[in-house]
């Protein structure tokens, strides 16, 4: 089965590429030589994303892509039960991908920096302080998942690589990101 499966927010279903082959799910996929089943959902939360997977399970896969957080953090901002939720969420996504495909692989993705959380209200309450609060919870609960690696964006550049309304990837941040998913995957798999 030669087949990646992706999940989570507005960068995994591609807002602000300029082309669907230009996403990062795509290019990922295309990198890896697989086949993309996309379920990516904008504005999804991660328990938005956790509800996907328990309400249908997902399909068998080779690897499952995962980016979620930034809209919890941008809405929930510094509050503990966004982030326990979050964390929550991820258990319960990382254990159903486990189910449908033991083997798989999973690259979670962690979220870049922005540069402007203040537009876009309610979703304005996020820094980049919480990314990482977010970022070092996402590898708190991976490494407790055997076949989960982080894939982090070495080079990304939120003042060349988000698109205009600061808070999706540009075609270069799909890019970048895309490129950190084929280096952990391929790591991973030697």
């Amino acid at each position: 089965m030669r087949r990646m499966v992706s999940y989570g927010h507005s960068w995994i279903d591609g807002d602000g590429a300029s082309a669907p082959s230009l996403r990062l799910a795509a290019r990922a996929a295309a990198g890896l030589g697989l086949e993309l089943d996309n379920r990516g959902v904008g504005g999804s939360s991660s328990t938005g994303t956790a509800a996907l997977v328990r309400d249908a399970a997902p399909p068998p896969a080779a690897l499952y892509l995962l980016m979620t957080g930034l809209n919890d953090l941008r809405l929930g901002g510094e509050s503990p039960s966004s982030l326990e939720n979050y964390a929550g969420a991820l258990r319960t996504i990382l254990a159903a991908f486990r189910r449908a495909a033991p083997g798989a692989l999973v690259v979670a993705v962690a979220q870049p920096p922005l540069l402007d959380f203040s537009l876009h209200a309610p979703h304005n309450r996020g820094s980049n302080g919480l990314v990482n609060v977010y970022n070092d919870q996402l590898r708190r609960v991976a490494e407790r998942f055997p076949g989960v690696v982080v894939a982090e964006a070495d080079g990304w550049d939120a003042g060349t690589m988000l698109a205009e309304d600061t808070v999706h990837a540009n075609d270069a941040g799909h890019e970048c990101l895309a490129r950190a998913v084929v280096a952990a995957a391929t790591a991973a798999w030697q």
